[in-house]
């Protein structure tokens, strides 16, 4: 008998597709995994600035979850360590250092 757990977060993803970053540090189709401190309900505009006013949140994701939902998330991350995803109203960030 074999049991585990299937994340479906790694199945929604593509390794091979480049992740658009603009000059703000964030980027639309994608995502980073785990890490969630937090999460409000909130407009995409407004994501990164609860990220930035959120003690610890060091990246964020944004997704249409129940309207609009900005999970904010803690760890020594690079863009590198985003993924894309096939879901063009996603949104993910990085808070840096000139930001602070």
């Amino acid at each position: 008998m074999i049991c585990g757990i299937i994340n479906s977060s790694h199945q929604q993803h593509d390794q091979n597709s480049t992740i658009m970053w603009n000059e703000n540090n964030w980027a639309l189709s994608c995502d980073f995994n785990g890490n969630d401190i937090s999460h409000v309900i909130t407009l995409s505009d407004d994501c990164e600035k609860k990220c930035f006013a959120t003690s610890g949140c060091t990246h964020y994701t944004w997704n249409l979850y129940n309207g609009g939902t900005c999970w904010m998330k803690n760890n020594n991350i690079s863009k590198a360590d985003a993924f894309s995803t096939n879901n063009s109203n996603t949104i993910c960030g990085i808070i840096t250092s000139e930001k602070h």
